[in-house]
């Protein structure tokens, strides 16, 4: 066995479906274990993958446990030296798989990997500003208009083009492969963490660990997730970011550390409202569908605003 694939599902079946047919139709000449971790779904993922993908593994977590949690329950199962944790709104492209297995391969100190992750709309999706974070790194990243701002500074700036490959300080949780000995070594997803940060603390881990992250841009996958770049998270998910950047930050920077980050959303989420409400009046947000735009992100920000007072917290989603 050359690889393990773990895909954590929750009531998306027909996206899970085409994630399975890219894996079946791309895995060259590796002998590919995959494993489906179905947090409770009610939409029949189980059934149609039992139907359609006889050769998977596919088991009933028992309840909507999260990502991290999920993904641990796989790892118990998976046989391979190497892990892709893969989300189940993805498809593989052409030799992804291949590519990937090849060069952890032939490169022993890197103890992750990932790779281009490219939206439907045909835009690659940013890495990200490569530090792990800080207080101070959010209050950078509420104070700039975007990260696109970040982008056009790489010298200032610990930025990383997504057209090339190269090492990197973190790494995505939507594809990420990881050797054994590796997880072995740092541990697992850290499953104090529901959704969002799981990936940024456990390649903080790896990184601490001595072991190199690296970003393979010749390999490439179709994140699904990412198709509307404009769009922005509701509710639960604006909550549930909150929570885990705070759970991140109290686990890595301690109790001040987290206090800090509170008090960090606060502060950033009036700028952002503030920004946005100008914007509104001079009349930038006029184009199409750009007004809707700027009132979803107005109500992003309340959110963040009532998370960082106190009044809302994510709704358990056990």
């Amino acid at each position: 066995m050359d690889l393990s694939v773990i895909i954590v599902n929750w009531n998306a079946k027909e996206l899970l479906e085409n994630c399975l047919r890219s894996i079946e139709s791309n895995c060259g000449y590796n002998a590919i274990q995959t494993i489906v971790v179905d947090n409770n779904s009610s939409d029949g993922s189980r059934e149609m993958v039992a139907r359609c993908f006889p050769k998977v593994a596919v088991f009933n977590s028992g309840g909507n446990f999260g990502f991290a949690k999920a993904n641990n329950l796989g790892l118990a199962y998976a046989r391979a030296p190497l892990v892709l944790f893969l989300n189940p709104d993805t498809e593989i492209k052409g030799e992804a798989l291949d590519l990937m297995v090849l060069f952890m391969r032939n490169n022993p100190s890197v103890g992750a990997l990932g790779c281009k992750i490219k939206n439907v709309s045909g835009t690659i999706q940013r890495l990200g500003l490569q530090w792990f974070p800080s207080p101070w790194t959010e209050l950078l990243k509420f104070i700039a208009v975007s990260e696109r701002t970040f982008a056009r500074l790489p010298r200032l700036f610990p930025y990383h083009d997504p057209e090339k490959s190269g090492e990197v300080n973190k790494l995505f949780g939507a594809c990420l492969l990881v050797r054994r000995t590796v997880l072995n070594q740092v541990g697992s997803f850290d499953e104090r963490f529901f959704m969002y940060c799981e990936d940024v603390d456990l390649c903080y881990r790896i990184t601490r660990a001595g072991w190199k992250l690296f970003y393979l841009s010749d390999a490439e996958i179709l994140h699904l997730g990412g198709a509307a770049s404009s769009s922005v998270p509701g509710a639960f998910s604006v909550l549930m970011m909150c929570e885990s950047f705070s759970r991140f930050m109290r686990k890595h920077h301690g109790k001040a550390g987290s206090a800090a980050y509170r008090l960090v959303a606060l502060f950033g989420a009036q700028i952002r409202i503030v920004a946005l409400l100008l914007i509104g009046l001079i009349g930038i947000a006029g184009r199409r569908g750009s007004g809707k735009s700027v009132g979803s992100s107005i109500r992003k920000y309340f959110t963040v605003t009532k998370w960082a007072l106190g009044l809302k917290r994510p709704a358990n989603h056990g």
